[in-house]
Formats: C-alpha cells, sequence, structure tokens
C-alpha cells in the first residue's frame, strides 16, 4: 500500500523558521508523561494508542497539514496510519522525533 505520509526531518525542521513549523497542526502522540516532560509549543495531545477512539478530536482540521510527533519517529507512524485509515491524506511524520528536535519546546 505504500507510505501514508510524508517524513519531515526533525533536524531541519528544528532550524526552521517559525512560519514554516506554523503551517502545521502539531499532533504529540507520547504519553503524557513524555508530552509533559516537553513538546514542541501549541501542540495538541492525543496519545498514539487513543488515536482511534479520538480521532474526532481532529475533524476540524482534517484538511490541513498535521505533523505527529513522538519520541523517535515509530509511535507517530502508527498514528500517521491510523488518520489514513479515518480519510485524513495531509499527514507528516517528524523524522528523528523528539530524540532529534533542537527547536523550541514548552512543559
Amino acid at each position: 500500500m505504500g507510505k501514508r505520509y510524508t517524513d519531515v526531518d526533525a533536524g531541519e525542521l528544528s532550524q526552521a523558521g517559525e512560519t514554516e513549523r506554523h503551517r502545521y497542526v502539531l499532533v504529540d502522540v507520547r504519553t503524557k508523561e513524555e508530552y509533559e516532560e516537553g513538546h514542541l509549543p501549541g501542540a495538541r495531545h492525543i496519545p498514539y494508542d487513543e488515536m482511534e477512539e479520538r480521532v474526532g478530536e481532529l475533524e476540524d482540521v482534517k484538511d490541513r497539514e498535521i505533523l505527529l510527533i513522538c519520541r523517535s519517529g515509530r509511535r507517530s507512524v502508527i498514528a500517521a496510519n491510523v488518520l489514513s485509515m479515518n480519510g485524513f491524506r495531509r499527514l507528516f511524520n517528524l523524522k528523528g522525533g523528539m530524540l532529534e528536535w533542537t527547536g523550541p519546546t514548552e512543559k
């Protein structure tokens, strides 16, 4: 079936300007504890293992570019597949995840 998302390099996006980061709806799919330790400013929090039940929370941004974020880039791929099966098409994966993110974070 092929990939249902496009990879965005965490290191490159970290260095990009705010305008580039703001083109995405940010969705952090890590655990509550990981999210609270620090996340990208403005990121929504929907753990990847709750994505199927909570997909409706993203219905209002279905036509926008959604960037999925996790620690390393694996759980965000799972979340991308769930969203794809629910009709989302503009999906992006933060490749390298928070491990490679050097941009701003908030708690």
